[in-house]
């Protein structure tokens, strides 16, 4: 039922409601003897519904949700763009205009504006989508949406690092560092702007997501851990950048250090500073006591933002009492240093973790699963391993290499072993990928030597 005052607002448009209503949906009346039985089914609950409860009821949204559905399907992308928001009016006035009960029709809405080509309407709507959810950052129900648009950011970024200006360069103003503030252009500016930018809106609803998952003690989630992931794979794409035009690192965010007071850096900043504080069953992430100097120069970082998500990680394996994860996160945390050359700090946990995981007696196979197994660990190792295809087809050759992996990480030693239908330049590529690569230092005896010979197959598929 809809409460007095809602009607009492809705009163003066109520006529004109229901006749734009009754004339969008005319079209389908008249063609309803072409259509199937469900179109009928619906069209006819529809007037049923209007002619005796009125253009707001409740009733009509499942049949609207239905209808929208099935000229969705059948391609009738403004038919179903008509009846949608419909149903969205109608929750709204039942339910209050920042219901999450409407995501799901909102996200319909903009699944068919992408597919209309219609850019601006699909940013617009996104845009407002998420200031709905962000005001229901306890509500567990925003982390898949939250989730989806980030994804979604990444991979038009990945089209903006191949070369390509997608629409959302435009739309989101991403020339310009402070968009408004300073009257420049959005149609032409530094790439390395618009990855800080993109790469902002992305890791700022990851993070809103994370902060969702904490307030709710969902430490032992995977979905939680498949967040930092992504959080982590996005920190880890400006160390693949390596530099911007003028050769210096391209930071996470401005150097300037009231960053966090102009908008929408804001906004950006906020949610990745608040997980960041984020208090663990131990302090070993409570950066409470840095100045802010510190504080602002830990978010620039990639290798400090990554640790922190690493920490958590490591944090979350310990509120969920699991001691193999738990040890897997240490790993990846000393992974995450020896990458960044903190050579003697990933030594040291590496060391310590192996030797925890002996003390308290777990298998040798866990821990060479860890730290010796079958193919070596490429870092980061929450990326896909280069040295591995997941091929359905049958590979076309194979090289046979044998290397050695030094206990910061690094290949030398490397001979070409045997090499059935690969070419020289195929060869080539292969020692190029080992050099170039950094690895996790393997355990044998337990213990890590100064160097552990490997010998392995790689499969081409040529």
């Amino acid at each position: 039922m809809v409460p007095l005052g809602a009607h009492q607002a809705y009163r003066p448009i109520a006529a004109v409601t229901l006749i734009v209503l009754l004339v969008a949906l005319a079209p389908c009346l008249s063609l309803a003897v072409e259509r199937d039985a469900e179109d009928d089914r619906l069209l006819i609950q529809v007037q049923e519904i209007l002619s005796r409860d009125g253009a707001y009821s409740l009733a009509l949204l499942e049949p609207l949700t239905r209808l929208g559905q099935l000229y969705q399907a059948s391609e009738d992308h403004a038919l179903a763009l008509v009846t949608l928001e419909r149903a969205v009016q109608v929750l709204r006035i039942n339910r209050g205009l920042h219901s999450l009960d409407q995501v799901p029709l909102l996200r319909q809405i903009i699944r068919i504006e992408e597919v209309r080509g219609n850019d601006a309407g699909a940013w617009e709507r996104e845009q407002k989508l998420l200031t709905l959810v962000r005001r229901h950052l306890d509500d567990v129900r925003t982390v898949p949406v939250l989730r989806d648009i980030a994804d979604k950011q990444m991979e038009v970024l990945a089209r903006v690092l191949d070369g390509k200006r997608p629409p959302q360069v435009l739309l989101g103003c991403f020339y310009q560092q402070w968009p408004n503030r300073d009257g420049g252009s959005c149609h032409a500016g530094s790439r390395s702007t618009v990855v800080q930018g993109m790469l902002a809106e992305a890791q700022r609803n990851y993070a809103d997501a994370i902060g969702v998952m904490l307030h709710n003690g969902f430490y032992g989630s995977e979905e939680l851990r498949k967040l930092e992931l992504r959080v982590l794979h996005g920190v880890d794409l400006l160390r693949s950048l390596n530099h911007d035009a003028r050769g210096y690192p391209v930071p996470m965010v401005p150097p300037q250090v009231d960053a966090a007071t102009l908008e929408p850096w804001r906004s950006r900043m906020a949610p990745v500073a608040a997980i960041a504080a984020w208090q663990p069953t131990s302090d070993s992430v409570d950066d409470g006591g840095l100045h802010f100097l510190q504080r602002h120069a830990s978010m620039m970082d990639p290798y400090q933002r990554g640790r922190q998500s690493l920490l958590r990680l490591y944090e979350y394996g310990a509120a969920s009492a699991s001691p193999f994860r738990q040890a897997d996160a240490m790993v990846q945390l000393a992974d995450w240093d020896l990458l960044h050359s903190r050579n003697g700090r990933a030594v040291a946990s590496y060391v310590e973790t192996l030797a925890t995981l002996q003390e308290a007696g777990v298998s040798q196979a866990s821990i060479d699963e860890l730290f010796a197994p079958a193919m070596p660990v490429v870092l980061p190792a929450f990326e896909p391993n280069p040295l591995i295809h997941e091929e359905a087809r049958a590979a076309t050759g194979h090289i046979d290499v044998a290397f050695e992996i030094t206990k910061y990480g690094r290949a030398r030693a490397i001979e070409i072993r045997d090499a059935a239908d690969a070419t020289g330049a195929a060869q080539h590529r292969l020692v190029a990928l080992l050099k170039g690569s950094r690895f996790r230092p393997r355990a044998t005896d337990g213990q890590f030597a100064e160097a552990t010979p490997v010998l392995l197959r790689y499969h081409l598929y040529e």
